[in-house]
């Protein structure tokens, strides 16, 4: 047979190809091998043709131990428990498998490799050692427990504080303001409490106080509305010997002296007189204070928490509080949300301060249903200190255990019946007596607020005036004198 020659280009082109084949081979080889992922190369049967450093780090044994052998013979000898290559062959797709390398754990993907008829000829597995990561994951989920349980800690201990002072937080909105004011009490910022009358500024006040550092010294309280003006300086201030006609011998100690290393209260801040704000407003500056009727400036460690129901803003913008002076104050501001705006508040507040007054008197009192209708849709514009007034005079008044609806403030039965609220009813643990009782005794009520004397009450009702005197007289109710006087 004649010898075929090639040409010179068709030499080139077989070794262009050579070479490019080797390259590609070199470049697979790089990929293979710098993976950070473990790789076994298998054939079609499952036997080891490759096995890349990654993976002889994983295992700790090398290729050559490795390569030749099946994966039934591997599983027999221990080096794994399972063989995703194994299952991929059997099932010709790709397997995912979480395998067990001793007190590790793998997660090992086999991707089958199939040819133009079918068949699988190479199977790729890529390892992954997640023990790491599931160490990770297990300290981040420990730090996790941690932090929970301190913030469960955090929130019994805020528990504890708002126990001791006797204030009582359901609402979202008072939560979050007794919150700042437990942060606020950590430094020594002035403080500007905001709010309705009656929503227990001072209350807050008393716990920003107690729960800092200045505890153990003393809160001086003044109330700015209620000092006249000619005297605000100097109980602020106070004063040196003859500094004024009636002044003391001796001169007097200002609140801000007396709450030196404490706290100075400020109540109704807005009332200040716009001489005595320039003066506390240096004092907020520096710290230094002059007595009236004194040359010599003293320096005085006071933190400053102010209050007041008005809006200062406003105030500021009239030109009757000085925008600087507000600006030094309000380095905190705390808003106190109006009773009516914390309804989870209401109940636990009505039934503490019907214990709390009860056991005063000696005495045990409850809310019938029908009272609690009517207290929980009243809107008490006089917020806190309305409903403590309001709690310790149907506790006082009432001759009942059963506080009823009728026995409770005109203001309230009226708003809740101009409301559309129903009259309720009475809990089952009081006898038809009981009822009956209760009832008599709030017509008969009602009928002193309407009527001058018993005469005119009998008239109303239908029954003798003896009878009335007697029936007043049993529940305890004022008697108007007989007859038309």
């Amino acid at each position: 047979m004649p010898e075929i020659k090639k040409s010179p280009d068709e030499n080139a082109d077989a070794a262009d190809q050579i070479r490019l084949l080797k390259e590609m081979t070199r470049e697979r080889d790089a990929i293979i091998d710098s993976s950070s992922d473990g790789l076994f190369v298998c054939d079609g049967h499952a036997t080891v043709i490759r096995m890349n450093p990654a993976s002889e780090r994983i295992h700790q044994t090398k290729a050559e131990s490795v390569i030749g052998k099946n994966m039934v013979d591997l599983i027999d000898e221990g080096f794994i428990d399972r063989s995703a290559a194994l299952e991929a062959v059997e099932t010709k797709t790709v397997v995912n498998l979480l395998q067990k390398k001793g007190n590790r754990k793998l997660i090992s993907t086999a991707t089958p490799v199939f040819n133009d008829a079918g068949e699988i000829i190479r199977v790729v597995v890529s390892e992954q050692d997640i023990t790491q990561f599931e160490n990770l994951q297990w300290q981040l989920e420990q730090e996790q427990e941690i932090k929970h349980q301190l913030q469960h800690q955090l929130v019994e201990m805020q528990q504890d504080i708002l126990h001791t002072h006797e204030i009582i937080a359901r609402s979202a909105n008072m939560v979050k303001a007794l919150e700042r004011a437990l942060k606020a009490s950590k430094s020594d910022a002035s403080i500007l409490i905001t709010g309705e009358s009656g929503v227990g500024k001072g209350v807050i006040a008393n716990l920003i106080h107690k729960s800092s550092g200045r505890a153990e010294k003393p809160l001086i309280r003044i109330n700015c509305g209620a000092i006249p003006e000619t005297l605000i300086e100097s109980e602020l201030f106070g004063y040196e010997k003859g500094a004024f006609t009636g002044a003391q011998a001796n001169g007097k100690l200002g609140h801000l002296e007396l709450a030196d290393c404490g706290t100075l209260f400020l109540d109704e801040i807005a009332e200040l007189p716009l001489a005595s704000q320039v003066k506390l407003l240096r004092f907020l500056e520096n710290g230094r204070l002059t007595r009236l009727g004194g040359t010599q400036p003293r320096f005085v460690d006071a933190r400053i928490i102010a209050a007041t129901h008005r809006d200062l803003k406003k105030m500021v913008e009239a030109g009757t509080f000085r925008h600087d002076l507000f600006y030094r104050l309000k380095v905190i501001p705390i808003t106190i949300p109006p009773l009516r705006e914390r309804k989870e508040c209401l109940l636990p507040l009505l039934r503490h301060y019907i214990d709390t007054f009860a056991r005063k008197i000696g005495s045990v009192k409850r809310l019938s249903q029908a009272a609690i209708d009517a207290l929980m849709a009243y809107t008490y514009p006089g917020n806190v200190r309305e409903l403590m007034n309001i709690c310790e005079q149907v506790v006082v008044m009432s001759e009942m255990e059963i506080i009823d609806r009728l026995d409770l403030p005109r203001d309230v039965i009226v708003q809740t019946m101009e409301s559309g609220e129903d009259w309720g009813s009475w809990p089952p643990q009081m006898t038809l007596d009981q009822v009956i009782g209760s009832v008599e005794r709030a017509f008969l009520r009602n009928a002193l607020t309407t009527h001058k004397n018993q005469s005119q009450i009998a008239k109303a009702l239908g029954i003798s005036q003896p009878t009335v005197a007697r029936r007043l007289k049993k529940y305890g109710l004022y008697t108007p004198l007989a007859g038309n006087g």
